[in-house]
């Protein structure tokens, strides 16, 4: 590629300018073309695109180009995820397993590798060893830490090297926190729980790709509910965040069984756990009244 077009990877994004990465490791800022806004495409974080010289001091480059993506996560927006942490405290704030699911069925949607990660456990230590328990016999990668206990540089490095890797979850798990004791980075955010708030005293503002173990890690802003039927999952997704089911997909009476009582079903053989069945049931609910209504 010549000198003049160069070719990275968006890192942040904010007021309508992007910083960029390029393959020698420099940062530049760069502007989208007006192609982008016509074809209605926003560059994201986390996109790899080519930028050119645009004349201007102030930005001097512009995004000449968007590579094909992987995948996009849409709330929070972000490109191209290798895995996505999901944070869960075991307490303070109590954990929020809908949450978790809806997250699971979006990482199976968008062919994420998830990774449960148990903050606090030290404070609910019982709670932990269950919901370790649960998702791990459901075939999950499940990590725990506490306030004086981290993960082993080894994990650490099994998990990152070479991936980028999102983390999300709700409000006050400790995500910003979990981000500054793994990169040791002072400019990310991090602030103690607030007792009269119950959230973080200082918040992330904005997405931002940070190099990592030859990878990327993303600290992306927290959120504390996700409407499952706004986040492009459809009817059939659902029972990709649940493998229990999935490992018996074919072997009920009905081969469109929908595990929701229907005469010969064999979720009893799946393994799942009662409220993790619970939770599938109510989002294919949700899911199919909205594919009701949008289809009116």
């Amino acid at each position: 590629m010549s000198d003049e077009h160069l070719s990275g990877r968006i890192t942040k994004g904010i007021g309508g300018g992007y910083t960029i990465m390029l393959d020698d490791g420099s940062s530049i800022l760069a502007t989208p073309r007006g192609v982008f806004r016509n074809r209605k495409v926003v560059p994201t974080v986390g996109d790899f695109c080519t930028v050119a010289p645009s004349g201007d001091p102030d930005i001097p480059y512009v995004i000449e180009s968007i590579a094909e993506r992987k995948n996009l996560l849409i709330r929070p927006s972000v490109a191209n995820i290798d895995v996505l942490i999901i944070a869960v405290s075991t307490c303070d704030p109590e954990p929020d397993l809908k949450l978790l699911d809806k997250l699971l069925i979006l990482c199976a949607k968008l062919s994420i590798d998830p990774l449960i990660w148990l903050t606090k456990i030290d404070l609910a230590p019982e709670k932990a060893a269950l919901l370790e328990k649960e998702y791990s016999d459901a075939g999950f990668c499940v990590v725990g830490t506490s306030k004086d206990s981290m993960l082993s540089d080894e994990k650490i490095n099994e998990i990152f090297r070479g991936h980028t890797v999102g983390i999300a979850g709700q409000s006050g798990v400790g995500k910003s926190t979990l981000c500054h004791r793994l990169t040791g980075m002072d400019h990310i955010e991090v602030g103690n729980i607030s007792e009269r708030l119950k959230r973080g005293k200082h918040t992330t503002r904005h997405v931002e790709l940070f190099p990592f173990r030859e990878g990327f890690l993303i600290d992306t802003p927290g959120f504390s509910s996700l409407e499952i039927d706004r986040i492009g999952i459809e009817v059939e997704d659902v029972v990709r965040g649940y493998p229990e089911l999935l490992s018996i997909s074919g072997t009920c009476r009905f081969q469109d069984c929908r595990h929701k009582g229907e005469l010969g079903c064999r979720v009893e053989e799946s393994g799942i756990t009662d409220a993790r069945l619970a939770r599938y049931r109510e989002f294919l609910d949700i899911m199919i009244e909205s594919s009701k209504r949008y289809a009116k």
